[in-house]
């Protein structure tokens, strides 16, 4: 390093830069003891004029430093600073490599998590079989090589028993239909030796933005011991056990947090961005993960958490509500790991956290139809039932704005006879639709309609003034006729959600069968 001084420049510093830049692929910096240096990123010079805290501080103290620094360029980021020396020993530059721990730490925690766990880590495409694009290296425990699988010498459908395989493909195809995100199932496979096991596959079903399943990514968990001794299955899902890969383009949120204080995050997931924030967000401590627990809910994740580790088990499984980095509040399923010293003292957590508010929102709608179903059979009063119904779906989140529509056979129109959430200027507007008119044609067609194009565009403005985004219109019909329709209509959402539409259409079968009938004694009297 001779032909380095202690008052170089970022020219004399250039080759050493570039070279070392060249080798390892990461952000680099270098400057001398008198002279301000470089910032190199992704091949490229960015800063002729660098310097960095940690930089200085090597060039003070004549150390190696490894550490975050708290401002500056790479504030939040882990750097490694070395000193360089001249012949006689003394500091005459600083050299520093940034993210290099965290590339290493992250390949290690990632590679450690996935091939130590009990869990196997599959990614199959949705067609015949489930041939395999992706099987953690752990597979080897049932026999199999990653190769066997990713060859398409073994077909993943294959191995399963005979008798299972058609309850799993029907079970699967129901989630599917039903549009849920998820899938969870017990079943028995067969090992490479021909031993017969017990599973546990928690798969999590992908789709393209058309809405067509295209993966499955699964975690298969071999359950024969509980089954054989009768005892509760643990859904013991350690988190950190998904390579990147999988648990980016999944559901699931991977965190290993260390066990103290408002738990720190030491590994976060990129799809963390789903909840609204970033992996710096955590892993700088500047977003506590209790913080963004609700706070009816924190006590109780608390107790649950301390709980589990005094009672020394490995695993548990709690359900709670997180606020997202833009207020919504989200229900999530986290499956926890305890991971414990040689000692036995729990010093991480491993949490895989799932968005489950789609499967809490299909509960409640179920409940809500529940409800819905005794309120109409305790009532003949049209306007009772149409202001109920109004007030019942609009319990549903996203959906904040509605109206029923019944047949007017004297004027040859359909009235607005009952709304909620429209202005009183939107509301006339959209008071009537004469029997020919655009819209009444398309209820007459039958089928339900989840298009702003559903108005004609002479309402393009009124819709738009409105600040209406999305629009469900469900014909209600009765013995063969259109009697009518439910309209609803979201200011927040871009469009109606599958389990939403499934919601209303089958509450439009609830309600005509109630509001037909007393329509039609209206007439005859």
């Amino acid at each position: 390093m001779s032909f380095i001084s202690e008052d170089a420049g970022p020219e004399e510093l250039e080759s050493i830069a570039v070279a070392v830049h060249s080798l390892v692929g990461l952000p680099t910096t270098i400057r001398s003891l008198e002279k301000k240096g470089l910032r190199l990123e992704k091949g490229k010079i960015l800063d002729r004029d660098y310097t960095g805290p940690v930089l200085e501080e090597v060039l003070r103290t004549g150390k190696t430093v490894r550490g975050v620094p708290k401002e500056g360029t790479y504030l939040g980021r882990n750097v490694a600073v070395s000193p360089i020396f001249s012949e006689e020993g003394k500091v005459i530059a600083a050299l520093g490599i940034v993210d290099l721990l965290s590339v290493l730490e992250m390949q290690e925690i990632i590679r450690t998590v996935v091939n130590n766990s009990p869990a196997v880590v599959f990614l199959w495409r949705n067609e015949e079989k489930w041939p395999s694009e992706f099987v953690s290296e752990n597979v080897i425990q049932l026999g199999y090589t990653v190769e066997d699988f990713i060859s398409g010498r073994v077909l993943y459908g294959e191995i399963i028993h005979p008798d299972d395989l058609k309850r799993i493909e029907d079970s699967l195809e129901q989630r599917i239909r039903r549009g849920e995100v998820d899938f969870d199932i017990e079943y028995r496979i067969f090992t490479k030796a021909g031993d017969l096991r017990w599973v546990n596959e928690r798969a999590f079903i992908q789709r393209s933005p058309e809405g067509e399943v295209t993966h499955l990514q699964g975690l298969v968990l071999d359950v024969t011991e509980q089954k054989e001794n009768e005892e509760a299955l643990r859904k013991s899902f350690e988190t950190q056990k998904l390579l990147r890969t999988i648990i980016n383009n999944s559901q699931a949120v991977a965190f290993l947090w260390e066990n103290k204080e408002n738990l720190p995050a030491e590994y976060v997931s990129e799809n963390v961005t789903q909840f609204g924030y970033t992996v710096e967000d955590f892993t700088s401590g500047k977003v506590p993960f209790e913080n963004i627990i609700h706070r009816d809910d924190i006590d109780t994740v608390v107790e649950t958490l301390k709980r589990n580790i005094a009672e020394k088990n490995d695993s548990f499984d709690m359900e709670y509500r997180i606020l997202t980095g833009d207020g919504k509040m989200l229900w999530v399923d986290e499956k926890t790991f305890i991971q414990k010293d040689i000692e036995g003292k729990a010093t991480h957590i491993q949490g895989l956290v799932v968005d489950i508010t789609e499967r809490k929102e299909a509960q409640k709608m179920l409940e809500i139809q529940r409800e819905l179903g005794m309120d109409l059979s305790t009532t003949w009063n049209l306007q009772t039932i149409l202001n109920r119904v109004l007030d019942v779906c609009l319990q549903i989140n996203g959906v904040d704005a509605g109206g029923i529509y019944l047949k007017d056979e004297l004027l040859d129109q359909i009235n607005l006879v009952a709304y909620r959430g429209f202005s009183p200027e939107f509301k006339e507007k959209i008071s009537r639709y004469k029997a020919n008119s655009e819209e009444a044609k398309q209820i007459w067609f039958e089928k339900p309609i989840y298009s702003l194009d559903f108005y004609s565009e002479k309402m393009d403005d009124a819709v738009r003034k409105e600040g209406i985004k999305a629009a469900a219109i469900i014909p209600l019909k009765y013995r063969g006729e259109i009697v009518g329709s439910l309209n609803f209509a979201s200011h927040t959402l871009d469009k109606i959600p599958w389990s939403i539409r499934n919601f209303l259409e089958s509450t439009a079968l609830q309600v005509v069968n109630h509001i037909a009938p007393i329509c039609i004694q209206a007439e005859l009297s």
